[in-house]
């Protein structure tokens, strides 16, 4: 009768664990970022590897401000960034930063099911070689 219990008990624990499922996903809190830290130089060039970054976030549904950055570490990044509109769902959220003959381009997206909700370009020159945090912001509005 003891093993009849203990198998009764697994059974409820088990049928309560099936009726309530796992928690669902919940959208990321903002602000949200996509970020590393690297050390450029100030005078790149066209032959140097680009820095790619990617993340898979499920959004809420809002009008985000979306900045992107390229800051030398220890300073504060200052970039008004630019508004956007987004649903709610998953998103990949792609930034590559690329070195080209005396600056880097930096290209930032956000796509759902595959297809682009926002681009963001910047052309980035730096005056000094150093340790930087790259990448890109969201915040709520």
């Amino acid at each position: 009768m003891g093993k009849r219990f203990r198998l009764g008990s697994i059974t409820a624990i088990c049928a309560t664990v099936l009726a309530f499922g796992a928690a669902p996903a919940t959208a990321a809190p903002a602000p949200a970022s996509l970020e590393v830290v690297r050390w450029l130089t100030a005078n790149p060039n066209s032959g140097m590897d680009s820095i790619p970054l990617h993340r898979d976030i499920n959004l809420m549904g809002a009008s985000y401000n979306w900045q992107v950055f390229t800051c030398q570490v220890g300073w504060s990044c200052i970039d008004p960034g630019r508004d956007i509109d987004l649903k709610p769902g998953w998103y990949s959220w792609d930034c590559t930063l690329t070195p080209l003959d005396g600056f880097y381009y930096e290209k930032c997206s956000l796509k759902t099911q595959g297809l682009p909700a926002a681009v963001f370009n910047k052309a980035i020159q730096l005056t000094s070689s150093g340790n930087y945090n790259i990448g890109s912001g969201l915040q709520v509005n």
